[in-house]
């Protein structure tokens, strides 16, 4: 705890009316004296939990900062004209590791109060100033001085070097901007934000708002005056200062919706300029559509890009100042197309942010997923629009099928989870808010259509713009503006509560002309699990798809009980597939009706395919399909399009993952049989593929080396990796390709010994790509032998490497299963090392280690771990009980299916 005291003083004006107060009889006393006393000065003795009271709001911010990049810290001065609903003796606000060296609120007259400042009373720095004579009702300005270290954990205003060169940046989302400045970091006060900003001479210095002006100071430093901003709030306030190269882009120009064109500019730290280009070049389209979906102008005075050389996140959607990890931004001849297609989709999901987030804010924490999953959803819309007929239309469904992984745990969170600690904000960026988030309004946006979905969206914009809104509001928008009222109750039934719909389809024919389908729906449980199946009901936006002699239907209607019936009026179904939408629901079919769905797994649509797929597997896992059936299902999909057929040899990865080494031969020939022609047809036209073809071709290459379908390329590829990183000389950057450069290091890794370790490890620590040398590590302590595990271990300790670097290589080290038990040891003996290092918002995040494991004794061991050292890993909670729940259901799957698989494989090869 800080304490600093201040002393109290007041100006001759306020001792003068206290004297005239004391004077001869007035009138107006006794009116007076009823008034002050109905007014009590508000003095709030406990601090608050979660939000701060509205009795104070703030309504401008002015900071004046002093930085040196080369320093360890700086000095700030923080006005905040503030509006008070009634006289406070005591002012709660947020403040974070800051001495504070003064603190003044000024009235309009001109009278200072000073005050008494003491922090940290609560967690996330709450703290509180005192006022010897109570602050009036309605407007003044609190005036702070402080100072301030730069932040090493990647959070608030931090630090970070590159080539022996400082930098600063900021992260401030989402409760770390009260490390930079103290104030009211509440995400509901939006208010206009002016900067100035002193720097040493020969930095750059970027902020939300446009540059006014700059001094030159006798001391070497320069002042930067920049503009006020549109109201925001504190989490998007951005700064980055440091020798960063800067490319100036064409202004976004002006169109219908907005007079003037717009300032843009890209930032990447010294040396990496020209790897700004794809993404800047991209940037024009991406906003001119996005402006056009939301039928509102961009909202900023200017747009910059700014690539920092570390960053906790992927990217942050800063007003006018996004800032992103260097490798979420830059793209070279050496950026594989897979996170080539990321950058770019993760720069729409930052514009998108610019409305959906920054325009318009989520009241409270519990409405991140607002922000986020809208963002993601977006993101997808505007790929979509930019790189057409390249698999984006889907990204969304994906991201939901990908998300029900997580979303298949009894400790699950629903989308709109209470916020009750600051734990729990933390805990709301997760696959829940933004893959769920994304595939939830994915799939009403399919049940209200495009046009009326869209005119929601528009609504929102401008009931809320340059305000915060919840979500009810948000649903409130979406159903006036599409004329749908019941899609409220139907949002809220998937926003509302955790888990998967699970709807157990079943047909009857009693006559020709007298079928019926039967719905019952039930929550989602893996095999395991202690979930209630029948504990939770949705109202679910089905679509339905039923072929029959008369022809094929697609079956609208929204599911509301426990069980539907659908009557089939002059007709019998000869198959159906219940999500012909690629809605957010699993399904399940008898036996004989998932052999008839996969004997027409070619009419088909690709959504459908994609959902079909998941949901066999996921019936699979529940107990209620049999592996036969499974695998009919990845023998159809396998020549399907793209991602279904991606999807179909990633389930294969898994179930040959699954099995006892002894009977993975058994998935070998399935994968022989069934993949390898396609990688065949692919590989022989190679130079002609699509982008989605060409990620098969890279996944199904990936795979079948993995699953020991292809042992004659292993050697060949190690030996190309050997090349790569210079095993017997200089680096051969050409040795391998972009897409292969981590499929050669992995066997490269397993084949190549001490010699291939050591080359590899000096091409990471020379390396300035940060993706790959990052993606390096992890597969090289992934599939390392014992003693280069241990060795590289080791030395990620050492100052060489980020802390960030050191803690994914930490975590990942735990997958390499044939060494597992050595890395648990080295993780044990290392771990207060290298959490010491770990970025803040990763800490938490560390507990999900025990996923890694899949017996039930060692994922006990891993949690009584996790647990002993919960007090530097603050807010593990939900990750662990997580992790624990994943290493189980693993556990359980392996003891209840892996001898069907097992069995049915044999006998597939016996016939």
């Amino acid at each position: 705890m800080t304490l600093n005291r201040v002393k109290t003083s007041f100006l001759a004006s306020v001792a003068g009316l206290a004297l005239l107060a004391g004077c001869g009889p007035n009138p107006n006393d006794a009116a007076d004296k009823g008034k002050e006393e109905a007014v009590e000065p508000v003095k709030l003795e406990e601090p608050p939990a979660g939000q701060l009271p509205d009795t104070v709001v703030p309504t401008a911010y002015r900071l004046d900062l002093v930085t040196d990049p080369a320093k360890d810290g700086f000095t700030g001065t923080a006005e905040i004209d503030m509006r008070l609903k009634a006289p406070h003796a005591r002012i709660w606000l947020h403040s974070l590791d800051q001495t504070i060296q003064s603190v003044v609120a000024r009235t309009p007259d001109g009278t200072e109060i000073e005050g008494t400042f003491e922090g940290n009373l609560a967690d996330g720095g709450v703290s509180k100033i005192d006022f010897a004579e109570p602050v009036p009702a309605g407007n003044a300005t609190l005036v702070i001085e402080y100072r301030a270290p730069y932040n090493f954990g990647l959070a608030g205003l931090y630090k970070a070097e590159q080539k022996d060169r400082p930098y600063l940046a900021t992260q401030m989302e989402p409760i770390d901007a009260r490390r930079m400045f103290p104030g009211f970091d509440d995400p509901r006060f939006k208010t206009p934000w002016t900067l100035t900003v002193t720097a040493p001479q020969g930095n750059q210095v970027i902020a939300n708002a446009p540059l006014k002006g700059t001094s030159q100071l006798d001391n070497g430093m320069v002042e930067h005056t920049f503009a006020a901003t549109r109201p925001i709030q504190s989490y998007l306030v951005a700064l980055a200062v440091g020798p960063y190269d800067m490319r100036e882009g064409d202004p976004i120009p002006a169109n219908t919706l907005r007079a003037t064109p717009v300032p843009f500019r890209g930032f990447a730290p010294a040396g990496k300029g020209d790897q700004l280009d794809v993404a800047m070049q991209v940037t024009d389209d991406m906003v001119t559509f996005q402006e056009s979906y939301f039928n509102y102008p961009y909202p900023y005075a200017k747009l910059d890009i700014i690539a920092v050389p570390d960053f906790a996140y992927g990217a942050m959607e800063n007003a006018g100042a996004i800032i992103y990890r260097e490798s979420a931004l830059l793209i070279n001849d050496r950026t594989p197309l897979g996170r080539r297609r990321g950058v770019l989709t993760t720069h729409a999901h930052e514009l998108a942010h610019q409305w959906f987030g920054n325009l318009v804010t989520p009241e409270w924490w519990n409405d991140i997923w607002l922000n986020e999953a809208f963002a993601t959803w977006m993101s997808y819309k505007t790929m979509d629009e930019v790189y057409p007929d390249q698999g984006y239309d889907r990204a969304s469904q994906r991201r939901g099928l990908y998300a029900m992984g997580e979303d298949s745990l009894i400790n699950a969170r629903q989308i709109r989870n209470p916020i009750e600690s600051n734990a729990d904000i933390n805990d709301a960026f997760d696959g829940i808010t933004y893959s769920k988030g994304a595939g939830v309004l994915s799939m009403f946006e399919n049940y209200l259509g495009e046009e009326d979905f869209r005119a929601g969206i528009r609504q929102h914009m401008k009931r809320f713009e340059d305000d915060a809104a919840n979500v009810e509001d948000f649903m409130q928008s979406v159903a006036d503006g599409s004329g749908a009222a019941d899609v409220v109750d139907s949002f809220r039934s998937f926003i509302f509560q955790p888990g998967i719909p699970y709807l157990d389809v079943k047909t009857e024919c009693e006559a020709e002309d007298a079928g019926l389908i039967t719905i019952t729906q039930n929550r989602y449980a893996p095999l395991g699990s202690d979930i209630d199946a029948d504990g939770s009901t949705w109202e679910v936006p089905l679509a339905i798809r039923i072929s029959g002699p008369a022809g094929d239907i697609v079956e609208r209607t929204m599911l509301t009980g426990k069980t539907t019936e659908i009557p089939l009026d002059g007709q019998c179904a000869d198959w159906v597939m219940p999500n012909a939408s690629g809605g957010y629901w699993r399904f399940n079919l008898s036996d004989e009706n998932w052999t008839a769905l996969t004997e027409n797994f070619e009419a088909l649509d690709a959504t459908e395919q994609l959902s079909f797929i998941d949901s066999i597997a996921a019936a699979f896992r529940a107990g209620d399909a049999p592996a036969s059936a499974v695998l009919d299902a990845l023998q159809a999909s396998s020549t399907a399009e793209w991602d279904v057929a991606m999807q179909s040899v990633n389930k294969a990865k898994g179930y040959y993952s699954a099995l006892p080494e002894e009977e993975q031969d058994l998935m070998t020939r399935f994968a022989r049989e069934t993949y390898r022609p396609v990688y065949d047809a692919l590989k022989a036209r190679e130079d002609s593929l699509s982008q989605g073809e060409t990620l098969l071709l890279q996944d199904l290459y990936a795979g079948l080396l993995e699953m020991g379908a292809m042992p004659e390329k292993r050697e060949k590829l190690a030996d190309k990796a050997a090349a790569y990183v210079g095993v017997d000389g200089d680096p051969d950057p050409d040795a391998l390709d972009a897409d292969t450069v981590f499929t050669g290091i992995k066997y490269g890794t397993k084949l190549g010994g001490r010699d291939f370790y050591e080359a590899a490890l000096e091409y990471a620590r020379n390396s300035s790509n940060q993706y790959e040398r990052r993606r390096m590590l992890q597969v090289m302590v992934a599939n390392a032998d014992e003693s280069e595990l241990a060795d590289l271990m080791k030395e990620m300790q050492g100052s060489d490497w980020q802390g960030q670097e050191t803690w994914s290589v930490m975590q990942s080290a735990l997958g390499n299963e044939a060494h597992q038990e050595t890395a648990w040891g080295l993780y044990k003996a290392s771990f207060d090392n290298f959490i010491s290092r770990t970025p803040e918002i990763r800490k938490a995040q560390t507990a999900g280690a025990v996923a890694s494991f899949c017996e039930a004794e060692k994922v006990a061991e891993a949690r009584d771990f996790f647990v002993s050292k919960g007090d530097i890993i603050p807010g593990y909670e939900r990750s662990l009980a997580q992790a624990e729940e994943s290493g189980n259901l693993c556990a359980a799957f392996r003891e209840e299916k892996v001898g069907e698989l097992v069995e049915t494989l044999g006998e597939r090869q016996s016939d």
